[in-house]
């Protein structure tokens, strides 16, 4: 191999990797605006962001992308408090929020 094909296919998997991502951070975006809902607070900013990624295992063994995203909600629109969404290839494995403070009505 020369120098150019080793260059392409490094950014082809440059470019792989983004438009993947992208793919699962909308995942990940719907899934967790769907957990606010359920839980009764409301999903700020309307997106997540990117904190962390590596490689895991699923069930079968197979080796995944394991991404983390962060979100930010508000339970009483007085304060912002963060959650937490796991994406395990394109699946949800885990969403979590921080204690926050119910709405007084």
């Amino acid at each position: 191999m020369n120098e150019s094909t080793i260059v392409l296919l490094v950014l082809s998997l440059l470019g792989w990797l983004w438009w993947d991502s992208r793919g699962v951070a909308e995942r990940a975006t719907i899934a967790a605006r769907a957990y606010c809902g359920n839980a009764g607070v409301s999903f700020l900013n309307d997106t997540v962001a990117w904190q962390k990624m590596r490689l895991k295992r699923n069930r079968q063994g197979r080796m995944q992308l394991h991404r983390t995203y962060f979100f930010e909600f508000a339970s009483d629109m007085q304060q912002r408090y963060r959650g937490q969404i796991i994406m395990l290839g394109k699946k949800v494995e885990s969403v979590s929020l921080d204690v926050f403070r119910a709405a007084e009505r």
